[in-house]
């Protein structure tokens, strides 16, 4: 890949993002980077570093498809989210020397799915970003490499590098945004407020008398945040809701 050419590359990719304000813009900004480099749609994952678990995700895919992969329960067999949870993510999956090799039933047919959405290539790229990996996905339908030919990986670290510093965490969108195994439950005002306060350093007692409550109601509302977020340990609960953005810092 020519240096005029990665470079014009950085600068279109630079300016299609500086505009972007709030979550969503910041969102749609990136999935239409995506797919001017010719990515056909785009996902993006965050997982926790310490639980390994998964903190939000986002895509751009046919809602028929994520609706077939929830309903299916692909996410059981997803040998790309599995990847990214042991923290070793494949760079590059070729769907159809997986659809051609492997023998796993459930595994055939969710490959056999995504052909028929016409993906049949991801390219990956995963980032440190707090407490999270955040992993990019393009879901290409042709080979990434004749993408920039010989300079595509390069190019996409290049760009999900970018890509990665623009995208914002959904915040309380996750209620409404699509995600694989459950939907999201959002977490009420006075949960939040618990959250918030505890992520200054405020110590329980002090979030009760801030509430002009007793400790065991705040503390029954620091249980209920942690029901809700279903994590067993209130420092879980702490650094996942900050991983979504759903915390006022």
């Amino acid at each position: 890949m020519g240096s005029t050419r990665y470079a014009k590359l950085l600068i279109d990719t630079a300016d299609a993002l500086a505009g972007a304000r709030g979550a969503q813009e910041a969102w749609d900004a990136v999935v239409n980077v995506g797919r001017g480099i010719g990515a056909k749609d785009l996902n993006c994952g965050a997982i926790m570093r310490d639980s390994r678990e998964l903190a939000w995700l986002r895509s751009s895919m046919d809602p028929r498809w994520l609706r077939q992969y929830q309903q299916a329960r692909f996410y059981e067999i997803d040998s790309v989210l599995a990847a990214c949870k042991a923290g070793v993510p494949s760079q590059f999956v070729d769907i159809p020397h997986k659809l051609r090799t492997i023998r796993d039933r459930r595994s055939r047919d969710m490959f056999g799915c995504l052909m028929d959405f016409g993906f049949r290539y991801f390219l990956t790229q995963t980032w440190v970003v707090g407490e999270t990996e955040r992993t990019i996905v393009l879901g290409c339908e042709d080979d990434p490499v004749d993408l920039y030919g010989p300079g595509t990986g390069r190019a996409f670290r290049a760009v999900s590098a970018m890509l990665n510093d623009a995208i914002l965490p959904p915040g309380d969108q996750m209620a409404q945004e699509w995600a694989c195994e459950s939907p999201w439950a959002q977490l009420s005002p006075r949960e939040r407020d618990v959250l918030s306060y505890l992520a200054h350093g405020l110590r329980l007692n002090e979030v009760a008398e801030r509430f002009t409550i007793t400790e065991e109601e705040a503390a029954r509302h620091l249980l209920s945040a942690c029901r809700t977020l279903g994590v067993a340990a209130p420092e879980q609960a702490l650094s996942l809701a900050m991983a979504r953005g759903v915390l006022s810092l």
